[in-house]
């Protein structure tokens, strides 16, 4: 259903590459935050490392517009409760994911027990993007703007809780096999590239920017 067939063409992964590190959140408050999410040298599991992501996803417009998160002290326990599925989870890298189906279902015991929206608010992009921060190397953060309209043609959202969880692992999954096939090590630097699935984060938001 999903397919990354366009970066085949010699050359379109370099230049969106290059597309994202010219013009894409320069020196913001979001990219300099996210370099401390990245570089965080405590337990990720620990108020200061939960108080920064919240923060985090606020400048990532994660607490605005269509999105809203649950109150901090809710998401802060939701997390907490989380830990042990959290830790199973921390030593799995992107390209891993598409051939372990226990990853699977510790994504989607998390994906729908987690509490990290508002009451009727689809957990979808928020869950993507939060989980890529306690899991940086696991998982692709996901947006309406560029993700959604690259791999659909819109930035819609099912209601649907269990469509959207597979809409994230199949994406996922998509992303798992074009990192499995590609040599992206040689992408990463100490800007926005700081893991892989940031490089194909990347990659995707500089392709929709040519």
């Amino acid at each position: 259903m999903y397919d990354l067939s366009a970066f085949n063409e010699e050359g379109i992964l370099e230049q969106s590459l290059d597309k994202t590190a010219k013009e894409y959140r320069l020196y913001d408050p979001g990219w300099y935050l996210y370099r401390m999410i990245i570089n965080f040298p405590g337990n990720k599991i620990s108020s200061d490392f939960i108080e920064l992501v919240y923060v985090t996803l606020c400048a990532w417009n994660m607490n605005s517009r269509g999105a809203k998160l649950s109150e901090y002290d809710i998401f802060e326990e939701s997390i907490v409760s989380h830990k042990g599925v959290i830790d199973k989870l921390g030593n799995w890298k992107i390209n891993d994911l598409a051939q372990n189906s226990d990853v699977r279902e510790f994504l989607k015991d998390l994906f729908f027990s987690l509490t990290l929206v508002a009451p009727g608010k689809p957990p979808l992009v928020t869950f993507s993007k939060a989980i890529h921060f306690f899991l940086p190397h696991l998982v692709v953060p996901i947006d309406r703007k560029y993700t959604l309209s690259y791999f659909t043609g819109n930035t819609g959202i099912n209601p649907c809780k269990e469509k959207q969880f597979s809409m994230f692992y199949n994406i996922q999954e998509e992303f798992s096999c074009f990192a499995s096939e590609n040599n992206l090590e040689k992408f990463k630097d100490n800007r926005w590239n700081l893991t892989i699935p940031k490089v194909l984060d990347n990659m995707i938001i500089g392709f929709m920017k040519l």
